[in-house]
């Protein structure tokens, strides 16, 4: 999806939660929660910054993911929102010259992030949300050579989040929640790097996208 298509959408759904809001404010009522998570990591793809061993793309898979939110919600139509989530997906190093091809990659995200939540809905018992914000993502990828040396790099990297979810409250405690998110993180510059046998190297593409769909356990203090 181009940039000028994600903008678009994202004005559209932030639209749609200034529209829907107003008409329940009478729910309005501070609340903290908690949300343990668990689901399913999309991973995207990095350019190499050097391909002296024929490298053409550097390929991150999918995996199971599980993390925390912790919350507050200060009136029916918005809350602040932090989140931490790790994933354990594999790095595919793609292309070569013969010797290097389709070789995987020990890989590993932890995500720390907060979102403002603009949320719409017809009751307090159900709602969904618009997910907003940004955070630090940290990379690390390992790898052994032929020797038996082991290689390691990693960096932590800024970057934004989008993201759309929705609530059920079982009761005034306890509910469930399904939340998926999109990340930009820019992951320009030398201090990026993928490891292998062969050790490790820079990656250099200006912005990596991630995807991550779950579904936690809501628990409320008040």
């Amino acid at each position: 999806m181009s940039r000028i298509r994600t903008a678009a959408a994202v004005a559209a759904l932030v639209g749609l939660a200034a529209v829907a809001t107003p008409a329940h404010a009478q729910y309005s009522e501070g609340s903290a929660w908690i949300t343990p998570f668990a689901g399913m990591y999309f991973g995207g793809s990095l350019s190499p910054a050097s391909n002296d061993f024929g490298i053409t793309k550097l390929d991150v898979g999918s995996s199971f993911t599980y993390g925390a939110r912790l919350g507050y919600k200060f009136n029916n139509s918005i809350g602040l929102v932090f989140e931490y989530a790790h994933a354990d997906p594999t790095l595919t190093v793609r292309g070569g010259n013969g010797s290097v091809v389709d070789q995987e990659i020990d890989f590993s995200t932890n995500v720390y992030e907060a979102t403002f939540n603009f949320y719409f809905g017809n009751t307090p018992e159900m709602m969904g949300y618009i997910a907003i914000g940004g955070g630090a993502d940290n990379f690390h990828a390992s790898g052994v050579d032929e020797d038996g040396t082991e290689y390691s790099g990693g960096s932590t990297q800024f970057g934004t989040v989008f993201g759309l979810g929705g609530t059920k409250m079982f009761n005034e405690k306890v509910g469930m929640t399904l939340d998926g998110r999109y990340r930009w993180v820019n992951v320009n510059g030398s201090d990026s790097y993928y490891c292998g046998w062969y050790g490790c190297y820079a990656y250099d593409t200006s912005w990596y996208g991630s995807g991550e769909i779950t579904l936690g356990v809501v628990y409320k203090f008040k």
